[in-house]
C-alpha cells in the first residue's frame, strides 16, 4: 500500500462522519439485539429446531429486525444519497415478518423478490440490451434468496457480511468514493454488533427479516459500484464467491435429482462439514478465512486491472472450490458408508 493509500485510509477511519456512523449504528445495533432477547413479546418469532436444523433449542431468529433498522437509522442520518435503497428493504423485511406469522408461499415470496428487483434496476439509466437486464435481474434475485439459503450456522452469513462489505468499502475509500464507502460501513458495523449474539454459540438468529435484505444489499452496492464505475461486475462475484459457489453447486445438485428446490434441507457443503464432525465456530472461522483470502485477491484484481490476473485468479478460484467441494464430498460419503453399517 503506498503512502498516499495510507493516508485516505487514516483520514477517513479519523473523519467525524465515519466515527458518528459507527458509533451510532454499533449503539443502535446492540440496543435493539439487547431488546429482542429479552423481551418476551417476540417468544412467538423462535427457531424451533426440526430434523433438517443444525441446532437443538429454540433460538429468537428477529435479529435481522436490529440490524436493518440500525442501518435504516444510520442511513437516514449519514448517507443521504442512498436513501433510495431504502424502501426495497423495507418492502423485503415487511414480506419476511410477515411470512414468519402466515408463511407466504414460495412463488408469492419469490415474485415480490423479481418485482422489487427490477424496480431497483429502473432507477438506473443502463442504456443495455434486454439480455443483460434480464441477467443482471436474476443476478440480483438468486443473491438476495441464497444469502437467506447460506444463514443456517452460528456466525456464519454474519461473519461473511462483514468481511464483503468490508471489501466493498475499501475500495470505495482507495477510489475516493467516501460517502459510499460510509453505508458498507453501516451494513458492517450493525452485523458486528449482531455477531456478538450470533457467533458459537449463537443466542440468536437474524432470520429472513436479516439474511433477504443483506442478500439485496450485497447484489445491489455490487450493481451501484459497478454503475459508478468503482469495480467491474466480476468484483461482487469473487468476493462472495464462498456463498454463490456453496449455494448455487447445492441447488443445481438438487435439481439434477428432482429434489425440491424451496423446502429446507440439510445438503449445503457448510452444513455436510457440521453434519460429518466440525463444529459451527470451526466452519465459521475457516469460511472467515476463504472470504478473506478471495477478498484481498478481488481488491488486488481490481486494482491491478489486467486481463492476465483476472484470468489467473478465476483459475486459482475455480481450482481451489473444486478442490474443497470435492473433498467435503469425499468425507460426506464416508459418513454415510459409516452411518449405515
Amino acid at each position: 500500500m503506498t503512502q498516499m493509500d495510507s493516508n485516505i485510509f487514516f483520514s477517513f477511519f479519523y473523519s467525524k462522519e465515519f466515527l458518528l456512523a459507527f458509533f451510532t449504528t454499533l449503539s443502535v445495533a446492540t440496543f435493539l439485539t439487547w431488546c429482542i432477547l429479552k423481551s418476551k413479546r417476540f417468544d412467538q418469532f423462535l427457531d424451533i429446531p426440526n430434523h433438517r436444523s443444525l441446532h437443538a433449542a429454540p433460538i429468537p431468529k428477529l435479529g435481522g429486525l436490529a440490524i436493518m433498522a440500525s442501518i435504516t437509522f444510520s442511513a437516514v442520518l449519514y448517507s443521504p444519497e442512498l436513501l433510495y435503497l431504502l424502501p426495497f428493504l423495507l418492502v423485503l423485511i415487511a414480506l419476511s415478518l410477515l411470512d414468519d406469522l402466515i408463511t407466504i408461499k414460495p412463488l408469492i415470496r419469490l415474485a415480490v423478490h423479481f418485482l422489487t428487483a427490477l424496480t431497483f434496476l429502473f432507477t438506473f439509466d443502463l442504456q443495455s440490451n434486454y439480455l443483460f437486464l434480464i441477467i443482471l435481474l436474476f443476478y440480483l434475485v438468486w443473491l438476495i434468496n441464497l444469502y437467506n439459503f447460506m444463514d443456517g450456522s452460528d456466525g456464519l452469513a454474519a461473519g461473511m457480511s462483514v468481511i464483503g462489505f468490508s471489501c466493498y468499502a475499501v475500495l470505495s475509500i482507495i477510489l475516493g468514493d467516501l460517502s459510499f464507502a460510509i453505508f458498507n460501513i453501516i451494513i458492517i458495523t450493525a452485523c458486528i454488533s449482531f455477531l456478538f449474539f450470533n457467533l458459537p454459540p449463537a443466542k440468536i438468529f437474524m432470520g429472513d427479516t436479516g439474511s433477504i435484505p443483506l442478500g439485496f444489499l450485497c447484489g445491489a452496492l455490487g450493481i451501484i459500484g459497478w454503475y459508478k464505475q468503482l469495480w467491474p461486475l466480476w468484483f461482487p462475484l469473487i468476493v462472495f464467491s464462498p456463498f454463490i459457489i456453496d449455494a448455487s453447486i447445492t441447488l443445481l445438485k438438487r435439481s439434477i435429482k428432482k429434489e425440491s428446490l424451496t423446502e429446507a434441507h440439510r445438503s449445503h457443503y457448510y452444513q455436510r462439514a457440521i453434519l460429518i464432525g466440525c463444529s459451527h465456530k470451526q466452519v465459521a472461522l475457516f469460511s472467515y478465512g476463504i472470504m478473506i483470502c478471495v477478498g484481498v485477491l478481488g481488491v488486488l484484481a481490481v486494482i491491478i486491472n489486467t486481463q492476465e490476473i483476472v484470468f489467473f485468479i478465476f483459475i486459482v478460484l475455480f481450482s481451489s472450490f473444486a478442490l474443497m467441494l470435492r473433498f467435503i464430498d469425499i468425507m460426506w460419503a464416508k459418513h454415510l458408508l459409516k452411518k449405515h453399517k
